[in-house]
């Protein structure tokens, strides 16, 4: 059973992603109606043929956000499929956030841009 806890990170998790794909799509409109969908499951191996121990899968639907469309993080428990996930959203998440960082404090300096392919973030004090 999943504890309360372990629910509120995939739903921190969907909000973040929430978050940074509305801002990517205020700036070009272009997305999928199953954006943002994410899911955890106890994976069970098929009967035949088949010798991989069970495992937990964490699934994220990203075309906005992700490097593909669809996303599998996997592990031997919930919460390790789960911290999997949650690095690579935040990944995905961190240009967004830092540019809606800088619209809503522009005098603060912030900046975020993509430098050679390696993400840079900025904040003068």
């Amino acid at each position: 059973m999943l504890d309360f806890e372990t629910a509120q990170r995939l739903v921190r998790m969907q909000e973040r992603i929430r978050t940074s794909t509305y801002h990517e799509i205020r700036k070009d409109g272009v997305h999928k109606s199953a954006e943002g969908r994410v899911s955890l499951a106890f994976v069970l191996p098929p009967v035949v043929g088949d010798s991989r121990d069970t495992e937990w899968l964490v699934e994220v639907y990203s075309y906005v956000l992700g490097p593909e469309r669809n996303h599998e993080f996997r592990g031997k428990t919930a919460l390790e499929a789960i911290a999997k996930a949650e690095d690579a959203v935040a990944d995905w998440c961190m240009m967004p956030e830092m540019e809606m960082f800088s619209e809503a404090w522009p005098d603060t300096g912030a900046t975020a841009e993509a430098d050679d392919g390696e993400l840079v973030a900025e904040v003068d004090r």
